[in-house]
């Protein structure tokens, strides 16, 4: 535009400036709208959807970094990787996304809350359940681990503000596909500044449709009387506009039983077809490292269809002095009813 153009007075009328105004963001019923495309799905039912955001939530200790590692191993073990499939059954990518995308998906994982020990076993986590190498990169540099939990503070910035200066950073260097905050709450200065709040949810939201990204974020519950309570809200004014503006939210409780602990992944909100409940638990079949297999989904019973990998020794198939020890009570009780009889 020259000089001329730019001096030129606007010829048009008030009723056409209105119009040309609202114009872009009127929908057109001639213009064909596609389905959503989603980064996951659960036994056949889509979510995370690609240009927009999720939350995951729950309990201080219930499980939640767990449920991310097992979002995270399925979207980067998508090339028919068998050790993904046997922990983490029923959750995959679907083919029409991989399609859209044209390539393996890029994940970024953010961590402000962990001790870097904590944030490195996350990554050695998911390359476990890749069966990728835990001591080096991960192929074609799909898989990145952002540590912010200490960042310097004596330049008058604030910390939370770097924070996400330092993700937006990360995303434009990386463009990754689908990103994991591990902490919105240290993004912010307090979980109930409003005007923060929606700023910088408006920037994610912003962010993954410019993007055509999906973007994850944790933040905890309410502290509840009952470790499964429903009715738990996530902290704070963020947690009531996370909850607006998300197309999914995602919830793990922990469970303590005689037999063991275990946690079940709840979808509390969805803005299409709901998930199917899933329950998993947390082996130590790469030592202490502790690696989440999912054993019952919906309708199925993941734990039995699981067969030892042929490069994996468990514990579980060794007899053990207590095995044998059920087993001779077995036999006494059968014999000693027998005798009563």
């Amino acid at each position: 535009m020259n000089n001329e153009e730019k001096n030129s007075p606007d010829l048009r009328t008030p009723e056409q400036i209105r119009w040309d105004t609202l114009r872009p963001y009127l929908l057109d019923p001639r213009e064909n709208y596609p389905e959503p495309y989603h980064i996951l799905e659960f036994n056949e039912v889509g979510f995370g959807k690609i240009g927009g955001f999720g939350a995951i939530s729950g309990q201080r200790k219930n499980g939640k970094t767990f449920l991310i590692v097992q979002l995270m191993a399925a979207i980067l073990g998508c090339d028919g990787n068998e050790r993904t499939k046997q922990y983490l059954p029923g959750l995959r990518v679907p083919d029409r996304t991989l399609e859209f995308l044209g390539h393996p998906p890029k994940v970024l994982y953010i961590d402000t809350e962990m001790e870097k020990l904590s944030s490195a076993k996350v990554l050695r986590r998911v390359h476990w359940l890749c069966d990728q190498n835990m001591s080096q990169p991960f192929p074609g540099d799909r898989f990145s681990v952002l540590w912010l939990k200490n960042m310097p503070s004596n330049d008058g910035v604030a910390v939370h503000r770097k924070r996400y200066d330092m993700i937006r950073l990360a995303v434009d260097a990386i463009q990754p596909d689908v990103v994991f905050v591990d902490g919105l709450r240290d993004l912010l200065s307090s979980i109930n500044d409003e005007e923060s709040i929606t700023n910088i949810l408006n920037d994610f939201g912003a962010l993954a449709e410019e993007r055509n990204i999906n973007i994850w974020m944790a933040l905890h519950q309410n502290p509840s009387r009952k470790n499964d309570d429903d009715d738990a809200k996530m902290r704070g004014w963020i947690g009531t506009e996370l909850g607006n503006k998300v197309s999914d939210t995602l919830v793990s409780i922990k469970q303590k039983t005689a037999s063991g602990v275990t946690f079940t992944v709840k979808q509390l909100d969805a803005r299409g077809k709901d998930l199917d409940d899933w329950k998993f638990e947390v082996t130590d079949q790469a030592g202490s490292l502790g690696i989440p297999r999912i054993i019952a989904g919906g309708t199925t019973t993941a734990k039995e269809s699981i067969q030892p990998l042929n490069e994996i020794v468990t514990t579980e198939s060794i007899p053990t002095q207590k095995h044998f020890t059920n087993f001779f009570i077995k036999i006494i009780l059968s014999h000693h009813k027998t005798f009563i009889k």
